[in-house]
């Protein structure tokens, strides 16, 4: 029996929160997901027999700019196995856009559904993992299996961050709105510092900055809508304040951010001996400036890029060219997706990512959580190749798709 149109579009609705719920925490489902999703919207398409352009299609035209220029990036590439796997995991590029085309439009509850269930998706990794804390230490005492790449052992801690800061605003955004948790104030302010506790516990330098952007973005859309300036100060100092009491509390966190700030002054003053540099350099933080200032390198003398699959390779020997042997045993990423990305297939690939963010932030200039959603993803691209495994190209793409079949309605959050 077929089912009428609107139950067929409440069910693709439901289908992509399904999707939000599963991003933070069942990544091997993901893929199984999305073809659902994709099979479903087909019915759709040819039930209906037309596509829906979104009134905003330009972030969707830059994600789809991505693809076709790393499908082109193939016929110059000198690692044709290597570029079609990478074509392979960035297909979300492709696919993003045109579901936008055979999806229906976005209503306010639509989307608030699709937000609560991604935060309810961040919850549940959180139990996931601090459950598999537990069990391993109760077997094999380390408090190590509380933080870092121990403690979100199966997804990155930096994407698990990322995740988790924006989880973190949709709270805050609801409670600036006076939209507690089941209508209780104390379990919300609960369920934030848990977001807080579980993001410092995860102990990505990243996801660190994420937070305080997050706090910082969430006492500006306060004052925005009203709240004293006296109350944000005192609410924001007191939060902030908390955050950074629980890194410098937590030994393995304290130490991360002690490292990094070493590894900043170690790369600006040693000079003398090569061997000290050498040691600097095996540290994530240091590393850093190897791996941006070979990609920078690598953009300046290839602008329509080296080819798709051909980076790695390029950067490698670069490395060993600069005597920098462990990042070539590593085969480190530029470690920033915009030198990434321009490496690869040229400033025209870096210009169609910054289209994707500008494009963006113009359809959140009445949506908060949009605009925090590009902050976390441009805080995210500065310091880490985001949208090369399949966390973050899911998570980016996925999301510009959602926004951008927005009607011109406003997300209250929970």
């Amino acid at each position: 029996m077929e089912l009428p149109t609107p139950k067929r579009d409440q069910l693709l609705q439901h289908l992509l929160a399904a999707l939000a719920f599963a991003i933070p925490w069942a990544k091997k489902a993901i893929p199984t997901l999305i073809g659902v999703i994709v099979v479903f919207a087909l019915i759709r398409f040819f039930k209906r027999k037309s596509a829906s352009i979104p009134s905003q299609p330009t972030a969707l035209f830059g994600l789809f700019a991505l693809f076709m220029l790393l499908v082109l990036g193939t016929t110059y590439t000198q690692h044709p196995n290597e570029a079609w796997n990478e074509i392979g995991i960035k297909l979300s590029f492709l696919i993003f856009p045109l579901l936008a085309l055979i999806t229906p439009s976005l209503e306010k509850a639509d989307l608030k559904n699709i937000l609560n269930a991604f935060v309810a998706g961040c919850f549940l990794f959180m139990a996931i993992t601090i459950s598999h804390a537990v069990w391993v230490i109760a077997q094999h005492p380390d408090w190590y299996y509380f933080t870092y790449d121990r403690l979100s052992w199966y997804i990155h801690p930096t994407y698990a961050a990322t995740y988790q800061a924006m989880a973190l605003f949709a709270l805050l955004h609801a409670g600036i709105k006076r939209n507690f948790l089941a209508g209780n104030m104390w379990l919300h302010l609960l369920a934030i510092t848990l977001l807080l506790v579980f993001i410092a516990l995860l102990s990505s330098k990243a996801g660190y900055l994420c937070a305080l952007l997050v706090l910082a973005y969430a006492a500006y859309y306060a004052l925005r809508n009203g709240m004293r300036l006296s109350s944000i100060a005192m609410a924001a100092t007191l939060t902030i304040a908390l955050f950074i009491t629980m890194i410098l509390a937590l030994p393995t966190t304290s130490d991360r951010v002690k490292d990094a700030v070493a590894d900043i002054r170690t790369s600006e003053t040693a000079v003398e001996s090569s061997d000290t540099v050498a040691t600097a350099h095996t540290s994530s933080t240091s590393m850093r400036f190897i791996t941006w200032s070979a990609s920078w390198k690598l953009l300046c003398e290839n602008p329509f890029g080296t080819g798709t699959g051909d980076t790695q390779p390029e950067l490698n020997r670069l490395y060993r060219q600069q005597g920098e042997d462990y990042a070539a045993l590593r085969q480190f990423n530029a470690h920033n997706q915009f030198l990434q990305t321009g490496a690869e297939i040229g400033w025209i690939g870096l210009v169609a990512l910054l289209v994707v963010l500008i494009a963006l932030w113009s359809i959140g200039r009445n949506e908060p959580t949009v605009r925090i959603f590009v902050l976390l993803c441009a805080l995210n691209f500065l310091f880490e190749s985001f949208l090369e495994v399949q966390a973050g190209i899911v998570f980016c793409s996925f999301w510009t798709m959602v926004y951008s079949r927005m009607k011109d309605c406003r997300i209250i959050g929970l």
